[in-house]
């Protein structure tokens, strides 16, 4: 809780200094995500991708909406993550790789998102096809899912 009020107080400093402290403002989502507020973390990443110094600097954005995404897949929103990495992948394509994708599949499934975890596989598998670890997982699910997931593999193809 210490984290998340110190983050608060970054966030009201830089507001009063005229202008966002990038590296507050980010503490600030780090904080969030290490609370498991990963709500919490979403609408501050928003609100940081709001302002023009961010949004000016493609790196900067970046670690944003990659707090972002990576708060949604620990929260269990696949839907909201696959939405995300279609939006990233153009103007981030050297950041949206097939390893984030695994990696937030992961999250999702952490998370109990089966559904997101296996939609998130299958448009990573169509995106990467040359990345085996997409078919290992998929595959893996096929002897281990449970009934719902077996469902969205054979809704899917894979059955």
């Amino acid at each position: 809780m210490t984290l998340l009020r110190s983050a608060a107080v970054a966030f009201f400093l830089a507001a009063c200094a005229g202008g966002p402290d990038v590296e507050a403002l980010q503490a600030g989502v780090d904080a969030a995500i290490a609370a498991k507020d990963y709500p919490g973390a979403v609408a501050k990443a928003d609100e940081a991708l709001k302002i023009e110094k961010i949004l000016a600097d493609p790196a900067k954005a970046w670690r944003f909406e990659s707090g972002r995404v990576n708060a949604l897949a620990a929260g269990g929103k696949g839907a909201d993550v696959l939405s995300s990495l279609e939006r990233l992948a153009t103007p981030y394509s050297a950041q949206v790789t097939a390893s984030l994708y695994l990696s937030l599949a992961d999250k999702l499934r952490a998370a109990g998102d089966g559904a997101g975890y296996t939609n998130l596989l299958d448009a990573g598998k169509k995106k990467f096809p040359d990345e085996v670890a997409f078919q290992s997982k998929l595959d893996e699910l096929k002897t281990s899912a449970d009934p719902a997931e077996v469902e969205r593999l054979k809704a899917l193809g894979y059955l």
